[in-house]
């Protein structure tokens, strides 16, 4: 048996080699050379555009057989910028060796190493990959617009269409594989250009009715994208009105995405549902980390999406976001929502209002605003209607807002919210902005009514002897109108118009440790100012006001800083440069009327706060200390000391500070003891007046000493 086994062994070599060798030596020495132009001119007729094999063509001897041509090029058309629209460095064609015995040509495989593909669109609409000969050819699977399978469908029966893409299939490369190549994209018309390098692509279509995959490993515009696919068969395909199945898993500009769903209708009237799960990594995009899980529905007009789940760092959003895209102009309807979202788990290195008080100590301000042009034509874009509700808003650790209500609507270039309101403080916040794209204008409203002070950040709750807070009254009134146009920021800025105020009404506050203001530029200010909270415990808050009218590029607050208390008073009088943020005020602190006065106190009663809101500075006043230097030496300190006082804190600093807002009216006008007031320091200035200039050359010398700039 063996015996009989070693025979049919040497038979069936001597057959290979009978066969084989002959062969072998024929595809060796066979000269597909010289074929090369006569290939060229046939596709050169069939596309009507100069094709050639600059290298060599050859056959790759294997258990596989492979044609191998190098160096392929085919012309782009004479007006484009690229005179090739493909070159290949090196083709190589595995053909399938069971087909062959039977007189079939099968492509099993096609290689492409180093391709480069150059498509450009001329300013007239020309497109590189038109080619006029097979249009004039009416070729089944072309159209006006270029390749499209469409356009083989409008050509042909859904029959005789399903059997030429059989027999295509048959024909066609089972497997194609693309290594290192590049594709250039450029259109003159709108000035667009993509830049597309491919690491690796890998398709297969084993045959008509088995799946198909798609790998590629590329980077588009300098961001890398790995998909991997599997789609449903060729058969699948053609059954027009059963699902095609879509399962996909990929990255693409960092973002994660996994989807899985159908397309139905591909030729007629494409619809598709799949479900999408999203994952952005945190810093990406500078955004958060996010994960979305949804569902999208929609066709070639219109497009939902069901927002199952919109995590951004443990904040949930679900939702339905709708687009009509069958306009030119989009249409987007979103309607939103969140029980709770807490903006201090955005970036947890930046507190949006930063109320621990530090906000001028850290804000990343510019020296300047750009003069960088706005896009206003991003919103003619888009026509949108949006409204977002959410339940409780954190915007700080000790600070929420409640029952948030947006509603925005976008329409021909003009953007209004209206309203935006929520509950905060215990009252109510009500808003409205509106941005103006063919005016190029933004105006921006903001009214409060039945706010506590107490109840708009923990820090102004009192639970200890030694907390700073509220412990009486509290009231707060906010009012917001300001309207700014311009086509850059720097023009915004520059004309922004308008004016806010917030106002404190009578309130008793325990000073406790100011533990929530230290460490930052504003207990500089309370250690300038010399206060004492262990005599001083409490403040019988008369009013309070911060008052500021914008206009010629600045935040001006016309003495309208203001803390006004029987026990000490401030008024501040200044402004900030909103292009360039450098700040200029002068703080005037005073003694009330339960405080005993010194000389020491009033020396330190005149500063200024310059540099910008990056860097702000203290220095002292000079003109002003100047001026009670000079008081001081010539009345002892009382004549001065006491005609400040009686005209500061009598003077109601509060009614001041509104006059020309809303709340004009709530404080009562200036009575009759400022007046007195008033003749005292008349009196005084008079009296002092021949005294003047002897006393002024000793006021600047004691003004050196205490500044550090004069004899010691």
């Amino acid at each position: 048996m063996r015996k009989i086994g070693k025979i049919f062994g040497i038979i069936f070599l001597g057959l290979i080699l009978l066969v084989g060798i002959p062969g072998y030596y024929f595809i060796r020495n066979f000269d597909l050379n010289k074929y090369k132009s006569y290939a060229s001119e046939i596709v050169e007729e069939q596309l009507g555009r100069k094709f050639s094999i600059n290298g060599e063509a050859s056959i790759g001897i294997s258990l596989v057989p492979t044609l191998i041509l190098e160096d392929v090029e085919l012309a782009n058309p004479s007006w484009a910028s690229q005179p090739q629209m493909i070159k290949v460095k090196k083709l190589e064609l595995k053909f399938a060796l069971l087909p062959l015995l039977r007189k079939q040509v099968v492509i099993d495989k096609a290689v492409l190493i180093n391709p480069e593909i150059y498509l450009e669109v001329a300013k007239n609409g020309d497109a590189s990959w038109d080619f006029p000969a097979l249009k004039n050819m009416k070729t089944a699977a072309y159209s006006d617009n270029g390749w499209l399978i469409k356009s083989a469908v409008a050509a042909e029966t859904e029959e005789s269409l399903k059997e030429k893409l059989k027999a295509f299939a048959g024909y066609s490369a089972q497997n194609v594989v693309i290594e290192n190549g590049i594709v250039k994209y450029t259109n003159k018309q709108d000035g667009s250009n993509i830049n597309l390098t491919i690491n690796n692509v890998a398709l297969s279509v084993p045959g008509v009715d088995e799946q198909i995959t798609l790998d590629a490993d590329v980077v588009y515009n300098g961001q890398d994208i790995k998909i991997e696919s599997v789609l449903g068969s060729i058969d699948n395909l053609l059954e027009d009105s059963k699902p095609y199945p879509v399962l996909a898993k990929g990255n693409a500009y960092g973002v994660g995405l996994d989807l899985n769903g159908s397309l139905v209708n591909i030729f007629n009237n494409l619809h598709y549902a799949l479900q999408a799960n999203v994952y952005n990594p945190a810093g990406n995009f500078n955004a958060p980390e996010t994960t979305l899980k949804t569902r999208i529905d929609g066709d070639l007009k219109n497009v939902t999406a069901q927002i199952q789940s919109l995590n951004v760092v443990n904040n949930v959003i679900t939702g339905t976001v709708s687009a009509d895209i069958s306009k030119k102009v989009p249409f987007v309807k979103a309607d939103l929502n969140s029980a709770k979202f807490d903006l201090t788990t955005l970036n947890a290195a930046m507190s949006p209002t930063a109320y621990s008080l530090s906000l001028i100590k850290s804000a990343h301000a510019a020296n300047s605003v750009p003069n960088t042009p706005i896009p206003y034509n991003d919103l003619k874009k888009v026509n949108a209607r949006a409204q977002i509700n959410i339940g409780e808003l954190v915007i700080d650790k000790g600070m929420q807002a409640h029952d948030v209500l947006i509603k925005a609507d976008l329409n021909n270039g003009i953007l209004n919210v209206k309203p935006l309101q929520f509950k905060f403080g215990g009252g109510e916040i009500d808003a409205a902005a509106a941005v103006n794209a063919n005016t190029q204008s933004v105006n921006l409203m903001i009214s409060s009514k039945n706010m506590l002070l107490q109840n708009l950040h923990k820090e102004f709750l009192v639970t200890g002897k030694n907390d700073f807070g509220i412990l009486s009254g509290g009231n707060v009134d906010l009012t917001v109108n300001v309207l700014g146009s311009g086509s850059t920021y720097r023009q915004l800025v520059n004309n922004l118009r308008g004016q806010a105020a917030a106002v404190v009404n009578k309130s008793e506050v325990q000073t406790g440790g100011l533990s929530f203001l230290t460490g930052n530029f504003i207990s500089e200010i309370f250690n300038v100012l010399n206060l004492n909270t262990t005599k001083m415990t409490k403040l019988d808050l008369n009013c309070a006001v911060v008052r500021a009218d914008f206009a010629n590029g600045k935040a001006v607050f016309p003495k309208g800083i203001v803390v006004s208390s029987e026990q000490l008073g401030i008024v501040s009088d200044g402004s900030v440069n909103l292009e360039t943020e450098k700040l200029d005020f002068t703080i005037r602190p005073f003694a009330g009327k339960l405080t005993d006065t010194n000389i020491a106190q009033a020396l330190t009663s005149f500063f200024k706060v310059v540099g910008t809101v990056q860097k702000p500075k203290i220095a002292l006043d000079s003109k002003e200390t100047l001026g009670a230097v000079i008081g001081i030496a010539a009345t002892g300190g009382t004549a001065y000391l006491g005609s400040k006082i009686v005209m500061d804190s009598a003077s109601s600093p509060c009614y001041t500070a509104l006059i020309g807002t809303p709340y004009a009216n709530m404080f009562p006008k200036p009575t009759g003891v400022v007046q007195t007031g008033k003749d005292v320091y008349k009196d005084t200035a008079k009296e002092l007046k021949n005294d003047l200039n002897s006393l002024k050359n000793s006021a600047k010398d004691f003004l050196g000493v205490l500044t550090g700039k004069g004899n010691q």
